[in-house]
């Protein structure tokens, strides 16, 4: 998924995706699962499983483009945690909730699911990079901003760009406008790297080089004046 897609345009990716192939996923996962069992265990209980939980992701992501609160689907990727631990839509499950979550202002919530797929997935994967960057986001606006730096100023080899300009936003938030402008300059340059369109990212940068270059001609002159 390239760097310059909206958080949104990711998750409805990843909806796409699954919509279109669901089929074939279901069988592949009954077919690694059956290797490791006999005929009639592959028959009872891999093909089950495995389709239970394509039926509970399922099952949220309808409830979700319903309008479902964010509570009422924890409790679907809830039960298909504790079901299919090992499954692949757990994370899925986990990340649409938590989507919904900041979105009706749940950011406990939306921490716990974002931890959770953390917890479990490869860091330097492209999914567990997208975890990263929307829990950095939720953990600053939850208050933990040295957590939210912390992930973020490691940077992402898969969304390069979002990572630095979520950090700029910690810090413009904070008052640290020379640092917020290096880190919007950090993700113009990326940005720019993977052809993606610049819009907010290009005014932010503008934006606050008048205003450091302000701050630092007054200074200069208080300085002068002394």
């Amino acid at each position: 998924m390239a760097d310059h897609l909206q958080e949104e345009e990711q998750l409805e990716a990843i909806q796409q995706w699954w919509r279109e192939n669901r089929v074939s996923v279901v069988a592949a996962v009954v077919l690694t699962l059956g290797g490791s069992f006999g005929w009639s265990e592959y028959q009872d209980y891999s093909q089950e499983q495995a389709v239970l939980a394509a039926d509970t992701y399922d099952e949220l992501l309808q409830k979700r483009e319903a309008g479902e609160p964010a509570d009422e689907l924890a409790l679907i990727s809830e039960s298909l945690r504790g079901s299919h631990s090992d499954s692949v839509f757990v994370d899925f499950a986990s990340l649409q909730v938590a989507a919904t979550a900041v979105g009706n202002g749940d950011l406990e919530l939306a921490k716990r699911e974002l931890e959770s797929v953390v917890s479990r997935v490869d860091l330097d994967s492209t999914l567990g990079q997208l975890a990263q960057l929307r829990l950095a986001r939720v953990l600053a606006a939850s208050g933990d901003e040295a957590s939210a730096i912390a992930i973020l100023a490691a940077g992402s080899d898969a969304f390069p760009a979002s990572y630095a300009q979520a950090l700029g936003d910690i810090h413009l938030a904070a008052g640290r406008e020379a640092e917020a402008l290096e880190a919007y300059q950090t993700a113009q340059t990326e940005s720019l790297a993977l052809g993606g369109q610049l819009g907010l990212i290009d005014l932010k940068v503008s934006g606050l080089s008048l205003r450091v270059s302000d701050d630092s001609a007054a200074v200069s002159s208080a300085e002068e004046a002394q």
